[in-house]
Formats: structure tokens, sequence, C-alpha cells
């Protein structure tokens, strides 16, 4: 694994706590009507990559996003799995699979697998907390609509 070739540990169990106390947040500010503090989980130059439509780039572009997707009706669930995490030379990274489940109505009748894929992840500490620095949205998989 790359962490002994940079001569760091693995991370150790409170790391990886931490870490996925943060991917958590974040899934669930999405799912439960809150994606307009989004933003504070990431860094002030951080990055959410390959989101329809566009990219999202800095803290105010992910705040302008998440301010309008609090106004829409949809329902959405984030099932995220198979954490990992190790160093590499720009620092702490992770992926983890991401099923997204979604309906673009409150009543959630017509909900729909939307995407089985990978977050492909950066993490920094700023301010003395763990923050996501990029995120990179794969598919691997995805519901035709």
């Amino acid at each position: 694994m790359q962490s002994k070739s940079l001569d760091r540990p693995e991370p150790g169990v409170e790391l990886r706590l931490e870490i996925q106390a943060l991917t958590a947040e974040h899934a669930w500010r999405l799912d439960h009507g809150a994606a307009d503090t989004l933003h504070e989980l990431y860094t002030r130059d951080g990055e959410l990559l390959g989101l329809p439509p566009s990219d999202l780039v800095g803290r105010d572009a992910i705040a302008a996003w998440g301010a309008a997707r609090v106004q829409l009706p949809r329902v959405s669930r984030h099932v995220e799995t198979n954490h990992r995490l190790w160093w590499s030379e720009e620092g702490l990274r992770g992926t983890l699979y991401a099923s997204v489940f979604r309906s673009e109505t409150t009543d959630a009748v017509d909900t729909t697998p939307l995407m089985v894929g990978d977050y492909e992840d950066l993490y920094a500490k700023e301010e003395g907390r763990w923050r996501i620095r990029s995120r990179v949205i794969r598919k691997a998989f995805r519901a035709v609509r």
C-alpha cells in the first residue's frame, strides 16, 4: 500500500472514525434537507467534481448549489460502504462505494436507484478539523431517466 512507501503509518482507528463521521455527515446533510450547509464540510478551495450539470469548485460554488438543492422537492438516500483510506503524496485519500436512491417528489412514489459508483476523496485538515478537499464522483452504473 502507498502508506509504507511514504514512511507514514496506516491510518489508525481514530483517524478512520473521524473521516467516516465526516462522510456520513455529508450524506446525511444531502438526504435530510441540509444541503445548504454542505460547503462547511469542504476546505475553502474544496471541489465536488462529476456532479451534473457541472463541477463545483470552492466553498461558494458548493454553497450556491446546496442552497438551490434544498429548494427542490427531492427525496434521496446515499448509502455508502467499503470506505478505504491511505496516504498519498497529496495527503489522506479515500474511496467509498455509493448507491444513490432518489425521487423527484416528496411523496417518494417514483423512487429509482439513481446511481452506483465510487467517491474518490482527498481530505485535508483545516482549522483543526478534517474536511473534504476534493470529491470526484465516478459512476459505475446509472439509471436511465
